[in-house]
């Protein structure tokens, strides 16, 4: 397709159809925000080196998404994450610093996440903190 913008924020998506991963002609930035989406094609969403997915309906995010570790731009917050898969500490190419805020978490998989040195864990479900943390 010769299509090289498209602004899909605020529908009510729940989820993009596998082929969307062909719309290569599209900037490397993907804007997902404000929909009702629960799961994604990460495999083939592999053009897009930055994905901002805040305010969907995400209760977990697929292992497949430590594949990509392309990505420099990663927005999750606000969507109701109840856990991270381990392979989330894959993405070294994203910003040291990372917000997490306004989810359901309960617990991460800390000794995933070393490399970043800023976490924004506020407006979680957190009833204790886990000893990896270094406290």
């Amino acid at each position: 397709t010769d299509l090289t913008s498209l602004d899909l924020t605020s529908n009510p998506l729940t989820t993009l159809p596998s082929e969307f991963g062909r719309l290569t002609n599209l900037p490397a930035s993907l804007d997902l925000s404000n929909h009702q989406l629960t799961s994604l094609p990460f495999g083939a969403l592999t053009h897009f080196t930055s994905l901002d997915l805040s305010s969907n309906a995400f209760t977990t995010l697929p292992p497949e998404i430590g594949l990509r570790t392309d990505l420099t731009s990663l927005d999750l917050t606000s969507n109701p994450l109840t856990t991270l898969p381990s392979e989330f500490g894959r993405l070294t190419n994203l910003p040291a610093s990372l917000d997490l805020s306004n989810h359901q978490l309960t617990s991460l998989p800390f000794g995933a996440l070393t490399h970043f040195t800023s976490l924004d864990l506020s407006s979680n479900a957190f009833t204790t903190l886990p000893p990896e943390i270094g406290l």
